[in-house]
């Protein structure tokens, strides 16, 4: 019986496999050859503005460069309308905003470049009040916050609050004289506080504006009598947050994550960053790699870790 000649089958086979071999070869070393690594992104930012936010951005950058090593952020904190002008002079690449830019501060950016500051949000927190934790208090109403913060009395109280037995504290503390604190006046709690608080009026001559809400953190801690407003991203030992009515007929909303993100809580307010971004033209790699982070899924994630509430 004749047996099948295989000599040629693999021979042709042996030849098919290394032509595939030199052409697949060929094809990677090609992929290889064309296919460049993006370059690592570098740059300077600077970042100015809201006192509220310069502690979160802390946390972000200290995030951020662990993933761009090559950009540098510097961080200066003297108020939020400092951070707008400082945006229009060009000494600035971020402007922090802690409340809504204002008209003037629109129409003084637009004077300049022909266009309004860009404003994206990036995380939510609120105006909370506190007070020290000896004080048994934990609700008041802006009726009341209006009597003991401000010198107008524009949402209804006729006469001020002095003592904490006004409200209803007993003990020691019910004739001691109210101590009020908060944030300086070029800050947008100071201007929200003021405009829901105490429907627009005027704070009292006594009233201590301190410059950060460590200050304030501080202040409550050691003032047994004080009560004060700050970021309600604030918790510490020896202090505890208020819930707070818009009127004496409403439910007292403590600040909470739920309450702040839905706007139940009176003095909720969204945290955003300004920045000059021209008319149909790309920000810097820098600036957009540092705002993409901001917005990712981590940099979100840094908000809650620093007390602050993510974005919706």
């Amino acid at each position: 019986m004749k047996m099948p000649h295989y000599g040629f089958f693999f021979y042709v086979t042996k030849h098919l496999i290394m032509c595939f071999s030199l052409i697949s070869f060929a094809i990677t070393a090609h992929a290889v050859e064309t296919t460049k690594l993006p370059l690592p992104v570098d740059g300077r930012l600077v970042v100015t503005g809201s006192v509220a936010l310069s502690n979160l951005m802390t946390y972000w950058t200290q995030a951020f460069s662990e993933r761009h090593s090559l950009i540098t952020v510097t961080i200066a904190d003297p108020g939020g309308t400092a951070g707008i002008e400082a945006l229009v002079n060009g000494t600035a690449d971020v402007a922090l905003a802690s409340a809504p830019i204002s008209i003037k501060q629109k129409e003084s950016f637009e004077a300049r470049f022909g266009y309004t500051p860009h404003v994206i949000p990036v995380a939510m927190d609120a105006v909370a009040v506190y007070v020290n934790d000896s004080n048994p208090l934990t609700s008041i109403t802006f009726q009341d916050l209006d009597a003991i913060f401000s010198s107008t009395y524009r949402c209804g109280e006729s006469q001020p609050i002095q003592t904490w037995g006004t409200l209803g504290v007993k003990g020691n503390l019910a004739k001691q004289r109210i101590a009020v604190y908060g944030l300086t006046v070029d800050t947008g709690a100071t201007s929200l506080f003021r405009e829901t608080a105490l429907c627009g009026g005027d704070f009292i001559k006594d009233f201590q504006a301190l410059a950060g809400p460590e200050a304030v953190e501080n202040a409550l801690m050691s003032d047994s009598a004080g009560i004060g407003f700050s970021s309600s991203a604030m918790r510490s030992a020896g202090i505890h947050p208020l819930a707070v009515a818009s009127h004496k007929d409403t439910l007292a909303v403590a600040p909470t994550t739920e309450t702040i993100r839905s706007g139940q809580y009176p003095m909720s307010r969204t945290l955003g960053i300004a920045i000059n971004r021209p008319m149909n033209q790309p920000i810097s790699p820098a600036l957009q790699a540092f705002i993409d982070f901001i917005l990712s899924p981590e940099g979100q994630s840094v908000v809650t870790k620093a007390g602050y509430v993510p974005l919706p």
